[in-house]
C-alpha cells in the first residue's frame, strides 16, 4: 500500500486522528460490517470450494477416485502429494490473510480519517495478500496456520477457525497425562509467540515491511511487560463488549415484554419467559455478538500499535487509496468469471446443506457409546454396555479379537496386560485360560472379577436394547475371524441390529463377497474424494475432522451411511447433527443424549438456524 506522510495527513485532517479502538470501529462501522459479510459470503461460496478443488488435486496426482485408510500411505509416498498439500496450505493462508489485511485497511483508514468501503477493503486485502506471498514471507504460512488459530489470541478467521486438533488425538491428552502436559505447554508457547508477534500484520500492512522485519519489530514492541499490558487491555475491551452486550440484551428483553403486554394485555410474562425461550433469545443475540469480537480485538491491537510507534518516536504512514493490479479490465472479468463458475457449483450444494439442516434429523442420529460407557465401567465389558444403555445411548461400539482356539472375545488391545495384568497376546491363549481373568480391577475395585465377554454374550445383552458396531481388530494371527464373527451374528439373528467394521478394507471385501446380508462399515481417519464408490462399504466411519457435508451427502445419495468418531464436545455434536450424520461415537453418551433431547420446539428451530449461521461467522 502507498500512504501519505504524517504531516500531509495532519494538515489534511486539521490534526484530527481517530486512534481509539471504539473510535476506529464506530467511524466506519458500516464499512466494517459490510466487509465482514462480503468476505464471509465469498468464503462460504468461493474460497472454501476452491480449497476443496485443490484438495481434489490429491486424487488426480495419485490417480485414484478416493483417499482413505487403505491407500493413504501410498499417497504420502508420492512427492506430488506433498506439493499439493503445500499448495493447499498456501491457499488457506492466502484466503485468511485477505480478511486480516482488509480489516486492518478499514481500521487504519478510520485512524486516518478516511471512509474505506467494503469493496475497497477487499481489494486492499487481495492486493496485499498477493504482494506478501513472496518467498521471503514464507513464514506467514506458519503464522496463519499454526500461531494464529492455536494461540487463541484472536478469534480465528473464517478459514483458519476450521483448523483444530483432531478428537482422537485430544483423547490421548486425557488418557496419557504426559501428553496432556506437553499439549498444554505447546499451547502456552504458541500463545506467547502470538503475543510477541501480535503487531506483525499492522507493521506489514501499514509500514510495508516483510515478515521477518515485522517479526523483529513486533518482538521489540512487546518486550518486558508490554505483552501482559496488551493482554489486559484486550480483556478489558472484551469485558466492555460483554457489558454492552448485556445492556443491549436487557433492552431487547424489556422491549419484547412491552410489545407482548401491548398486544396481549394481562399476559403472564413468567409463562412466556420460559428457560427455553430465554436461552434461545440469548444464544441468538450471542451469535450476532460474535461477529464483532475479532474486529474489536484487532482494533485494540492496532490502537496500541499507534501508541507504541509514538513512544518509539516513529512516524506512522497514513492510509491512501490506490490503484490495484486487479483493476485491469481483463483481470476483473477473469475474477468475476472464476467466482461465477465456482458459485455455479457451490451454491446448489450449500442450498441442499442448509435445507438438510432446516429439515432436522436429530431424532434419527444414533448415540453410540465408544467401548460402552467406558467412563463409568471397564471398557468393552457387559457393565460398560449396561451403563451405556442406562445413560440413554442407542448403540455401542465394541472391539473383537480371536483367541488361539477360535473364540471371538470383546477386547481392544491385542495384549491382555493393560486390562488383566497378564503379559500375553490374545492369539497366544485359549478362551478357557482367560475366561475367569479379572478384567475390571484396572478400572476400579468396584468391578473386580469382571470378565472378558465373548461376542455372543454381548449380543445376548444388547438384543432388543442397543445397536452394535462390531469392530474387527486384525492381529495377523486371526485367520478365519471374519467367518466366525458372521456366524455368531447369524446364529443370534442379529443382522438387522449391527454392522461389522474394520480399518482393514480387505477384511470388509472378504465379508462383502461371501455374506451380502451383513452391513459393513469402513473405519478411516481420512476420507477424500468419492468414498461412496468403495464397493465393500455400506457405512463410512470417519474421524470428525473429515466429516463434511459433501461427504455425507455423497454417501446418502449412494444409499449409504456415515458414522463419526470420537466426539466428546457439544458444539461438534451439534455441527454433525446439522450435517445429517447417522451416528455419533462418543465417550460421553450422557452428553450425546442431552444434545439429542434438546432438539425440540423453539430450541430446535434455533439450533438449526444457528448451524447455518455457523458457516457465516
Amino acid at each position: 500500500m502507498l500512504f501519505f506522510g504524517r504531516k500531509e495527513i495532519l494538515h489534511r485532517l486539521g490534526g484530527h486522528i481517530r486512534s481509539g479502538p471504539f473510535q476506529m470501529v464506530r467511524s466506519n462501522f458500516n464499512g466494517l460490517i459490510r466487509f465482514e459479510f462480503l468476505y464471509r459470503t465469498l468464503c462460504l461460496l468461493v474460497f472454501i470450494p476452491l480449497l476443496n478443488y485443490v484438495e481434489r488435486l490429491l486424487l488426480l496426482v495419485n490417480r485414484t477416485g478416493n483417499i482413505a485408510a487403505y491407500n493413504v500411505l501410498d499417497a504420502l509416498k508420492n512427492p506430488l502429494t506433498w506439493i499439493v498439500l503445500a499448495l493447499l496450505a498456501a491457499s488457506m493462508a492466502f484466503f485468511a490473510s485477505v480478511e486480516q489485511y482488509g480489516l486492518i485497511s478499514i481500521l487504519h483508514g478510520a485512524y486516518s480519517g478516511d471512509k474505506v468501503s467494503a469493496s475497497e477493503a477487499f481489494a486492499n486485502g487481495l492486493d496485499l495478500a498477493v504482494n506478501f506471498s513472496r518467498p521471503r514471507n514464507a513464514l506467514m504460512l506458519f503464522y496463519f496456520l499454526v500461531v494464529y488459530p492455536f494461540s487463541q489470541l484472536l478469534d480465528s478467521s473464517s478459514i483458519t477457525r476450521f483448523i483444530a486438533v483432531p478428537g482422537f488425538i485430544r483423547e490421548h491428552f486425557t488418557k496419557y497425562p504426559s501428553a496432556g502436559v506437553a499439549a498444554t505447554a505447546l499451547s502456552a508457547l504458541l500463545f506467547w509467540v502470538g503475543m510477541r508477534w501480535c503487531y506483525i500484520l499492522p507493521l506489514m500492512v501499514i509500514e510495508d515491511r516483510d515478515f521477518m522485519d515485522a517479526r523483529r519489530k513486533s518482538a521489540m514492541y512487546t518486550r518486558g511487560r508490554e505483552g501482559v499490558f496488551l493482554l489486559l487491555l484486550v480483556l478489558q475491551w472484551l469485558v466492555r463488549m460483554m457489558l454492552l452486550f448485556a445492556a443491549c440484551f436487557a433492552t431487547l428483553v424489556g422491549a419484547l415484554a412491552l410489545i407482548i403486554l401491548w398486544l396481549e394485555p394481562g399476559t403472564d410474562l413468567m409463562r412466556v419467559a420460559t428457560e427455553e425461550n430465554v436461552i434461545m433469545l440469548f444464544l441468538s443475540a450471542l451469535t450476532v455478538f460474535g461477529w464483532f469480537t475479532e474486529p474489536i480485538v484487532r482494533a485494540v491491537i492496532l490502537s496500541r500499535y499507534y501508541v507504541l510507534s509514538r513512544q518509539f518516536g516513529e512516524e506512522v504512514p497514513f492510509y491512501k487509496k490506490e490503484w490495484h493490479f486487479h483493476h485491469r479490465e481483463w483481470m476483473r472479468i477473469a475474477m468475476i468469471v472464476l467466482c461465477a463458475v465456482v458459485m455455479f457449483f457451490s451454491v446448489p450444494l450449500r442450498y441442499r446443506q442448509f435445507k438438510t439442516i432446516l429439515r432436522g434429523n436429530a431424532g434419527d442420529v444414533l448415540i453410540m457409546a465408544h467401548r460402552g460407557y467406558s467412563a463409568k465401567a471397564p471398557e468393552n465389558t457387559i457393565p460398560a454396555f449396561r451403563e451405556a444403555y442406562k445413560a440413554g445411548a442407542t448403540a455401542i461400539e465394541l472391539d473383537v479379537q480371536m483367541t488361539r482356539d477360535g473364540q471371538i472375545v470383546v477386547l481392544h488391545d491385542d495384549s491382555l496386560k493393560r486390562t488383566t495384568g497378564v503379559n500375553k497376546h490374545i492369539w497366544e491363549v485359549d478362551y478357557d485360560e482367560i475366561k475367569d481373568l479379572d478384567n475390571g480391577s484396572f478400572f476400579s475395585e468396584e468391578y473386580a472379577g469382571t470378565h472378558i465377554p465373548t461376542l455372543e454374550e454381548a449380543i445376548h445383552y444388547c438384543k432388543g436394547k442397543l445397536y452394535i458396531n462390531i469392530e474387527i481388530k486384525r492381529t495377523g494371527h486371526d485367520e478365519g475371524i471374519e467367518d466366525r464373527v458372521v456366524q455368531i451374528i447369524r446364529d443370534n439373528d442379529f443382522q438387522e441390529d449391527c454392522d461389522v467394521t474394520s480399518q482393514d478394507y480387505e477384511t470388509l471385501a472378504y465379508i462383502y463377497e461371501r455374506y451380502p446380508d451383513i452391513l459393513l462399515a469402513y473405519t478411516s481417519v481420512i476420507g477424500i474424494g468419492n468414498v461412496e464408490q468403495l464397493e465393500a462399504v455400506d457405512i463410512l466411519s470417519i474421524q470428525e475432522t473429515f466429516a463434511t457435508y459433501d461427504t455425507v451427502e455423497a454417501m446418502h445419495r449412494a444409499g449409504k451411511k456415515v458414522f463419526v468418531w470420537t466426539v466428546n464436545e457439544e458444539a461438534t455434536m451439534e455441527r454433525l447433527i446439522g450435517l445429517g450424520v447417522d451416528a455419533i461415537l462418543t465417550n460421553d453418551p450422557v452428553l450425546g443424549r442431552s444434545v439429542i433431547d434438546q432438539h425440540h420446539g423453539l430450541y430446535d428451530i434455533y439450533m438449526r438456524i444457528h448451524q447455518i449461521l455457523y458457516y457465516m461467522t
